[in-house]
C-alpha cells in the first residue's frame, strides 16, 4: 500500500510535505535572511513539536545547492557522504543511493522523467516515486501538485528518504539545467 505525501510548492528549500491526515508532516525551511542554511523537520503529533531531522548547509545565496548535511544534531558530513552518486554498473547515469535505517541499501533513479526509489536487494520494483506537477495550458497555476508516492514497508526509514528525496532531486535539477545551458549555447 502506498501513501500519498504532497508537496506545498515546487521548491526544494522552502516547502511542506505531509499526507492529507498531516500525520506524516515534514517542513523544510531556509530563511532569507540566512540562505546558506537548510532546515528539515518533522512534526509529531502525539507531542505536538518540531524536531530537526537534518540541517542542510548550501553553497550560498546564489545557488542554494547543498554541499553538507548533519543528521540530526550529528557531524556535518558531505553531501556525497550521505547520497553516493550511482555506481558506473547502473545503467542509469543520473541515479544515488544511502543506507536506510534497516540497513538496506536504496537508490534513486531517474526512470520516464520520475525519479523512483529502490531497494537494490529486491527486484527494480519501486518502494517509491516523485511525481511532478501539472500545470494548466504549461504556465498557469497547477492543476495537480508535486507528490512523492511512499510504500508503506519503508515507514522505519522515511526521514532518511525524505532527505535523500531533497538531495537527489536537486542535484537531477542541476544536471538537467546544466544540459539545457550546453545545449543552448552549442546551438548555432
Amino acid at each position: 500500500m502506498f501513501q500519498q505525501l504532497e508537496l506545498t510548492t515546487t521548491s526544494l528549500h522552502n516547502v511542506v510535505i505531509a499526507n492529507e491526515s498531516d500525520i506524516l508532516y515534514y517542513e523544510v525551511v531556509t530563511p532569507k535572511w540566512q540562505p546558506h542554511l537548510t532546515t528539515v523537520q518533522k512534526f509529531d503529533p502525539n507531542t505536538r513539536a518540531f524536531s530537526t531531522i537534518a540541517e542542510l548547509q548550501n553553497e550560498g545565496a546564489r545557488s542554494p545547492r547543498p554541499i553538507a548535511a548533519r543528521l540530526q544534531g550529528g557531524e556535518l558530513r558531505p553531501v556525497d557522504e550521505v547520497v553516493k552518486k550511482g555506481d558506473s554498473e547502473t545503467s542509469n547515469p543520473l541515479s544515488w543511493q544511502f543506507t536506510g535505517k534497516d540497513g538496506r541499501i536504496y537508490r534513486w533513479q531517474t526512470k520516464r522523467r520520475h525519479l523512483e526509489l529502490v531497494r537494490d536487494d529486491s527486484t527494480e520494483k519501486p518502494v517509491a516515486v516523485y511525481h511532478r506537477h501539472k500545470r494548466h495550458l504549461f504556465v498557469l497555476r497547477m492543476s495537480r501538485r508535486p507528490y512523492l508516492a511512499i510504500d508503506s514497508s519503508i515507514m522505519d526509514t522515511l526521514d532518511m528518504v525524505i532527505l535523500s528525496f531533497l538531495l537527489a532531486e536537486r542535484q537531477r535539477r542541476d544536471s538537467c539545467r546544466h544540459i539545457r545551458q550546453q545545449s543552448v549555447s552549442s546551438s548555432p
